[in-house]
């Protein structure tokens, strides 16, 4: 099946699926014309134009506007040949529908990574979130042969999977029990922790902690993080709990309504996702619910949307910027200085108080 560009990156995508074809053998002798090209593609004439000129420039073809454009192979097997300048980043999620701060670090690492001579490719592959990732990995490996991977919202199987095959990879994340791999990610358990402390000294002592139903670590390691601060001032009354939900509307809404009712409510409130603190700011402000007289909030993660609420969220905010030259650095040491021993590197966010904390 053929791999459809993200509209972002139209051209460089274009050119990078035009030469995994090429290096693969789909066309032996000649390109397909520019109307074929542009339907197997899903892409105007204007961006595929672009991607054959690039792919001309390095040399992949000869011929051109109004001839068939012939492949040199002496390019080919020179490509197969030579080390691979490529890092792909593996997510389970295609482009348009990763999170705005997402976007921004990955657009981040493809500058960094082009600095230090590699180029960024995004592969989005749902199949690798199911429990058995094995072939789909194995035909992405082949596919792509890259000089190294960086993986986004990745399953304990997958982590596995490039761990036992000490793969050069980072995750952007954190990483499993027995995975061996480096992983760079905010410190979740301290930030739950640190939040903790806040709704505590706020006067808060039944906090809940409105979190999704997931595998992946770092929303393990929140919610252990959570549970161990509850735990430690449980002396002062403080109470904690994990309430999980499927991601839903009606869901986050279901799932705050048996957290508010009964003699003893929740009055601290940590949640995961920005998009679950836009559910839940306007469903307590709709039932009635005080912010922060009546309960207060706290948003683990930071997203621009959040900038637009009312009242302004207490959330944390991780640098984009620092988080994508952390990764740079680690795939760029292990694509150069080969597989080490694992090396987690964890980022303290910073503290945006607004007024739904107090």
């Amino acid at each position: 099946m053929d791999s459809i560009p993200n509209r972002s990156w139209l051209v460089a995508q274009t050119a990078a699926i035009l030469r995994e074809n090429i290096q693969a053998g789909v066309w032996q002798e000649v390109l397909p014309g520019e109307l074929e090209l542009c339907e197997r593609f899903q892409v105007s004439r204007v961006t595929l134009r672009g991607a054959l000129l690039e792919l001309h420039h390095e040399g992949w073809f000869r011929g051109g506007q109004g001839k068939r454009r012939k492949i040199v192979r002496e390019k080919v097997a020179k490509a197969a040949a030579a080390p691979s300048d490529r890092v792909v980043l593996l997510s389970p999620l295609a482009l348009q529908n990763i999170s705005t701060t997402a976007l921004f670090w990955v657009d981040a690492l493809r500058d960094h990574l082009a600095a230090a001579g590699y180029r960024l490719e995004f592969h989005a592959s749902q199949a690798c979130s199911s429990l058995h990732p094995e072939r789909t990995l194995e035909a992405l490996v082949r596919r792509y042969r890259p000089a190294g991977w960086v993986l986004y919202l990745s399953t304990a199987p997958v982590q596995e999977w490039f761990s036992q095959r000490a793969l050069p990879c980072v995750i952007s994340g954190s990483r499993h029990p027995q995975v061996e791999l480096a992983s760079v990610d905010v410190d979740y358990a301290a930030t739950c922790s640190h939040a903790v402390g806040l709704l505590a000294a706020k006067g808060r002592r039944r906090l809940a902690f409105l979190m999704p139903r997931s595998g992946h670590a770092g929303n393990l390691e929140s919610e252990r993080g959570f549970l161990e601060a509850g735990e430690r001032l449980k002396a002062q009354g403080v109470q904690t709990l994990v309430a999980h939900h499927d991601g839903s509307v009606p869901a986050i809404c279901r799932t705050l309504d048996q957290l508010l009712p009964g003699p003893e409510p929740a009055t601290g409130l940590l949640v995961a996702k920005p998009a679950h603190v836009v559910t839940a700011v306007s469903h307590l402000l709709h039932r009635g619910i005080r912010l922060p007289q009546d309960l207060s909030l706290i948003s683990r993660d930071d997203e621009p949307i959040l900038e637009n609420l009312v009242p302004a969220v207490c959330r944390y905010h991780t640098d984009s910027a620092l988080f994508a030259r952390k990764i740079c650095r680690r795939v760029v040491d292990l694509v150069r200085n080969g597989v080490r021993r694992p090396y987690d590197s964890r980022l303290m966010p910073s503290l945006v108080r607004g007024e739904t904390l107090a």
